[in-house]
């Protein structure tokens, strides 16, 4: 990651790209029924660190998915978080392709999905809630990267494997999944767009402005940007949504609070 980050650092026009701004719906009510908290983390395989560890702790979500998780990312966090979650699940997929799921409740894998374009497999799963029954869509999508490593090239060129993924990946259910979270390396873009087709809605919408989630500083600027996405469906209300200024990764733990509707 840091080789390809390096190339990013000369290219200065992928800071303005990067950060494009998106038309803001009118915040919905929020109910006051069952609340449900979730997180998404990418943990940056290359970067462990135990804050990043602490970070997860911190954020108390009720379910979890992680990005770019390796065997040494999954004894940690099993070690540090066993007491805290009953359910924890990883899937390898080496270099920087591996998931986690850390869940108050039962989690049942349905399938692990490889990329049709060679990047990071999807995660279907099956989550039991007190609210209900959830199909989850965890997500990795093909970084905004050429096949050289060139950052600006690849915001132009890239799109339309991240939306041959998705819509490879949405195969997982019968329909629309209840929640599709996860780093897809876009803030808008063909896949951020089929998402909505389908029905669902970026939280991070209902609290203008939405915080970029990404950054990596460079000897010659800070890139940044909002690759990190908890989509939802008509079921549920975003509460909150919450950006930590917590752990070692490049990307930042984006927590949403959603709140049931009735039926």
């Amino acid at each position: 990651m840091e080789g390809l980050i390096a190339r990013f650092a000369i290219r200065r026009p992928a800071l303005a790209l990067l950060v494009g701004c998106a038309a803001v719906p009118a915040p919905a009510p929020i109910p006051s029924g069952p609340r449900l908290t979730v997180l998404t983390y990418n943990v940056n395989f290359e970067q462990y660190d135990p804050a990043t560890v602490a970070a997860i702790a911190a954020a108390d979500a009720d379910l979890v998915v992680l990005q770019e998780t390796n065997a040494r990312w999954e004894a940690e966090v099993r070690r540090a978080l066993a007491d805290r979650y009953p359910t924890i699940r990883f899937e390898d997929h080496e270099p920087d392709g591996g998931m986690g799921v850390l869940s108050r409740f039962p989690v049942t894998p349905i399938a692990w999905r490889p990329s049709p374009v060679g990047k990071f497999p999807a995660w279907c799963l099956a989550v039991e809630t007190p609210h209900g029954p959830l199909n989850v869509l965890a997500l990795h999508l093909h970084p905004p990267l050429d096949e050289e490593g060139s950052l600006l090239a690849g915001y132009f060129t890239t799109s339309g494997a991240r939306l041959t993924e998705l819509t490879d990946h949405l195969g997982c259910f019968a329909g629309p999944p209840d929640l599709a979270l996860g780093d897809l390396n876009e803030g808008e873009g063909d896949a951020v767009d089929l998402l909505v087709a389908r029905g669902l809605s970026d939280a991070a919408e209902a609290f203008p402005p939405a915080v970029r989630t990404w950054r990596w500083d460079t000897p010659l600027i800070e890139l940044q940007g909002r690759p990190d996405h908890v989509f939802h469906g008509p079921g549920w209300v975003p509460a909150a949504v919450d950006v930590l200024e917590l752990g070692a990764s490049d990307h930042r733990p984006l927590r949403v609070t959603l709140a049931r509707v009735a039926p």
